[in-house]
C-alpha cells in the first residue's frame, strides 16, 4: 500500500502514518458503502425501504393537515355566524341611533369580490381545503373591517344624539301650566285682526318660575315690541326658545342654562291681556308648534319630532 506521510512538529520531520489491518479495511467498506447508495439512489434502487418510511411519513403528515384545515375551517363557519349575529344587532343599534341600516350593496362590497384559483401544486383535494380557508378568512375580514366602520359611525351619532337631547326643547316652560291660545291663524284679542300665533300663551301669575326647556346659551334679554321683556335662548343643533310678556329675566346674555333652570319669572308686560307667558320654538328660524316637542306636557307628537330627528 502506498505510504501517506504527515509533518510531526515534535520531530520537525515528515512521518509515515500506519495503518492496521482493521482500520484500512473498515475504511474500505465505508467508501464502498457510500458508493453503493449513490449508484443505488441514481437507478431509483431503495434496498434500505427508505421511500417508503418518507412516503408513510408524508402520508401522516398530510392526515395531520387535512384534520387541521378541516377543523380551522369549521371554526371560520363558526365566526361566520357570530359575524351575521353582529350584523343584526348592528341593524338594531342603527335604529337606535336613527341611521339608516347599511343597504345590501354596501354589505355585499364587503363580502363579494373574493376570487382565489390558486393552485398550490398538491392534491386537489387538499388544495380546494386551502383555497376555501383563504376566502372564508378573506370574506370575515372585509366583513369585519365594514363592522368597525358601522360602530364607529353608531357611537359617532350616539354622542351626537346626547347632545341633541340635552338641547332639544322638550318640557313645558311653567309647570303644570294650562294653554289658553295655541299655535297657529287666529283673531288678536286686542288688535281685533286674524295673525299667525307663533307661539303658546301659558296661564301664569306675576311672578311665576318659568323653566328653560332645553340647554343652551343666552342670546338676547331685554324689551321686544309687543314680546314686552324677554329672553332668548340659542339651543344649538337649529333650535332656539323665545319667552315673552315676562316680568323680570333672571339670566344674562352669554350665560349657559340646563333644561329645567330657572331663568325668569312671568309677567304682563308688552302688548297683554293680562298675566301670562308666550312660548316660541323655531328650528333654523322657522317657527314651529311648541306642544309638538312637550315630553311632559298636554300632547306629544311623536312623529313630527322624530322627522325632524331624522334631518341630522
Amino acid at each position: 500500500m502506498r505510504k501517506i506521510y504527515f509533518f510531526s512538529e515534535s520531530r520537525v520531520s515528515y512521518e509515515p502514518i500506519r495503518w492496521s489491518r482493521l482500520a484500512a479495511i473498515t475504511l474500505a467498506i465505508l467508501l464502498f458503502a457510500s458508493l453503493a447508495t449513490m449508484l443505488a439512489g441514481f437507478f431509483g434502487i431503495d434496498p434500505l425501504g427508505l421511500q417508503e418510511l418518507r412516503a408513510d411519513n408524508i402520508s401522516s403528515e398530510n392526515k395531520v393537515l387535512r384534520a387541521q384545515l378541516n377543523s380551522l375551517n369549521a371554526k371560520l363557519e363558526e365566526f361566520s355566524s357570530v359575524m351575521n349575529r353582529l350584523r343584526a344587532s348592528d341593524d338594531q343599534l342603527r335604529t337606535s341611533v336613527n341611521l339608516p341600516h347599511l343597504s345590501p350593496g354596501v354589505r355585499n362590497v364587503s363580502i363579494g369580490g373574493v376570487k382565489l384559483n390558486k393552485d398550490f401544486g398538491i392534491s386537489p383535494g387538499a388544495n380546494s381545503l386551502i383555497v376555501g380557508v383563504m376566502k372564508s378568512l378573506a370574506v370575515l375580514q372585509r366583513e369585519a373591517s365594514l363592522q368597525e366602520y358601522s360602530y364607529a359611525d353608531i357611537l359617532t351619532k350616539y354622542q351626537t344624539n346626547r347632545q341633541l337631547f340635552r338641547h332639544i326643547p322638550a318640557i313645558d316652560p311653567i309647570r303644570n301650566g294650562v294653554i289658553s291660545d295655541g299655535f297657529g291663524m287666529r283673531f288678536h284679542p286686542i288688535l281685533h285682526v286674524y295673525l299667525m300665533h307663533e307661539g303658546i300663551d301659558i296661564e301664569a301669575e306675576v311672578g311665576t318660575h318659568v323653566h328653560a326647556t332645553g340647554a343652551g346659551v343666552v342670546e338676547y334679554v331685554g324689551r321686544r315690541g309687543g314680546y314686552g321683556n324677554v329672553v332668548v335662548i340659542n339651543n344649538g343643533f337649529g333650535y332656539s326658545t323665545l319667552f315673552g310678556h315676562l316680568s323680570k329675566p333672571l339670566v344674562h346674555v352669554g350665560e349657559k342654562v340646563a333644561r329645567g333652570q330657572v331663568i325668569a319669572l312671568s309677567g304682563d308686560t308688552g302688548l297683554s291681556t293680562g298675566p301670562h307667558l308666550h312660548y316660541e320654538v323655531r328650528k333654523n328660524g322657522v317657527h314651529l308648534d311648541p306642544v309638538d316637542y312637550f315630553f311632559n306636557g298636554q300632547q306629544f307628537n311623536t312623529a313630527k319630532l322624530y322627522a325632524q330627528l331624522a334631518d341630522k
